[in-house]
């Protein structure tokens, strides 16, 4: 029994994955990109904040963050300093994660409830982008 339940399970995480993955695609098709590039990591985020507007400055920090975080990983820092880094680099995460929805949301001209949707429950309100009727509007930089 534990087995067929690991095996639907399984199969339901898959399509999961595979629906986010295609609602990714689907709103860089919309915005004019290959989809496809939503698959290569690092450079579908880089798309995906130039297609909305954002400074590659975010972009930028967001990798150096990353970096940070394996480096503090790799090399054991007293727990103190590694608590308060995982603060920071949390909360940065955050806000740009949270800049970025926003964003999203006013190229395909959404109102302020949709944008609190997107942001509490990204994934779903993204499937609703992706598969909806609403249109991309390239951001006035």
């Amino acid at each position: 029994m534990e087995q067929v339940l690991m095996i639907v399970f399984g199969i339901i995480t898959i399509a999961v994955v595979l629906l986010f993955v295609a609602s990714e695609w689907r709103i860089l098709s919309k915005a004019g990109e290959k989809g496809w590039k939503s698959l290569i990591p690092f450079y579908g985020l880089f798309v995906s904040h130039h297609i909305v507007g954002m400074s590659h400055i975010w972009f930028i920090l967001e990798i150096v963050a990353w970096i940070a975080e394996l480096v503090f990983e790799i090399i054991k820092f007293p727990e103190p300093v590694v608590f308060w880094f995982g603060i920071v680099v949390g909360a940065f995460t955050l806000l740009s994660e949270i800049v970025h929805l926003i964003k999203i949301c006013n190229c395909f001209s959404k109102g302020i409830g949709f944008k609190i949707g997107t942001i509490l429950l990204p994934n779903i309100f993204l499937l609703i982008l992706a598969f909806g009727k609403a249109e991309y509007k390239k951001p006035k930089h």
